[in-house]
């Protein structure tokens, strides 16, 4: 994600800033892919505005056009193991007020060309965080404000990375639904309530909570319970499912601890952006995102407060431009870790 790289793969960097791999985010990352939204594990019923068109590839010769579906869709929620001994209920009960959430995350980077890895670059230390706000007398809604995202030093790759983040989300205030089982819907952004604008910044908001956010079982569990929820999203302009796996660790009256993967895959489809110059094609082959670690939840607070994922991430591209005989292959991997912290 360097000023460098080739010039022909420009119409791809706008995709791959989208999909910016840390956290889907990170963060991470943006994806629209549809159904009708179920408030379970993040998905969201608001209507999602026209966004940039993605269809998939049937055959080499013929492309057909996806129907358009409300995403992030809840494709299914799943108990594996209710655990062994005595078994509870696990529920959010948010304690009024206002806190901080902060991600710190440490990336090294790299990516094909001319056939060949290039050496790894190792990002400074971004971060990027939410202050989020739970009134009393507004039960089930929380106030969200995007903190202004930081990296240690000055850096091209961080800035492309936090890209999504500060033209998108950085301290634009939101509002949505939240219940007890980690499930939110109804997201507005306060200076669009329509959201008539801001359909790629739902995206990218989205993408992120539901990595920030355990999704709960409805049944009783106990410690070495374990349960797997799958998520039809959008990352960036492309469509992609998240199966997200968590193991109850350990159970206290103040909070839990889980083991989560959660894994993120698109297949192969075709990609048209505003972004891309006319008459360039972008194929994405394949998108890959692993996060795995241990985290902390307090049950008085909606996101995760503590713990580490480590970071897998691998966007495989094909960019065809006009003039071309061939379609340049792009392939970026980025690997690292995100870290999660609670300020008062």
């Amino acid at each position: 994600m360097s000023s460098h790289r080739d010039p022909r793969t420009r119409a791809a960097l706008a995709v791959i800033a989208a999909l910016w791999a840390c956290k889907g985010g990170s963060p991470a990352g943006k994806t629209d892919v549809g159904g009708s939204a179920q408030p379970a594990s993040g998905a969201s019923t608001a209507t999602v505005p026209t966004a940039p068109t993605v269809t998939e590839r049937r055959s080499a010769n013929v492309v057909f056009e996806e129907p358009k579906i409300d995403l992030p869709k809840q494709e299914s929620f799943q108990l594996l193991d209710p655990g062994k001994g005595d078994r509870a209920v696990l529920r959010y009960s948010l304690a009024p007020g206002a806190v901080a959430f902060v991600a710190q995350t440490k990336l090294q980077t790299r990516h094909l060309d001319k056939g060949v890895f290039t050496t790894p670059i190792v990002l400074p230390a971004i971060r990027d965080g939410f202050g989020i706000t739970f009134a009393a007398d507004r039960p089930g809604q929380l106030a969200l404000l995007p903190l202004p995202a930081q990296a240690d030093a000055q850096s091209l790759d961080a800035d492309s990375y936090l890209m999504p983040w500060r033209s998108m989300l950085q301290s634009r205030r939101i509002t949505l639904a939240f219940d007890d089982r980690g499930a939110f819907s109804s997201v507005v952004f306060n200076d669009d309530p329509t959201n008539a604008r801001s359909a790629q910044a739902r995206d990218e908001l989205v993408q992120r909570l539901l990595t920030l956010i355990v999704p709960l079982p409805v049944e009783p569990v106990a410690e070495g319970a374990s349960w797997r929820v799958v998520t039809i999203l959008r990352q960036g302009p492309i469509y992609a499912k998240q199966t997200a796996t968590y193991t109850l660790t350990s159970r206290t009256a103040t909070g839990w601890k889980l083991h989560a993967k959660l894994q993120r895959v698109g297949e192969e489809q075709r990609i048209t952006d505003p972004s891309t110059p006319s008459a360039t094609t972008v194929d994405l082959v394949a998108l890959f995102r692993l996060l795995e670690g241990d985290v902390e939840v307090d049950p008085k607070q909606p996101l995760i407060v503590g713990g580490s994922l480590t970071i897998e991430s691998r966007l495989h591209v094909k960019v065809q431009s006009p003039g071309q005989s061939v379609a340049q292959e792009q392939i970026f991997e980025d690997t690292g870790k995100a870290a999660f912290f609670r300020q008062p």
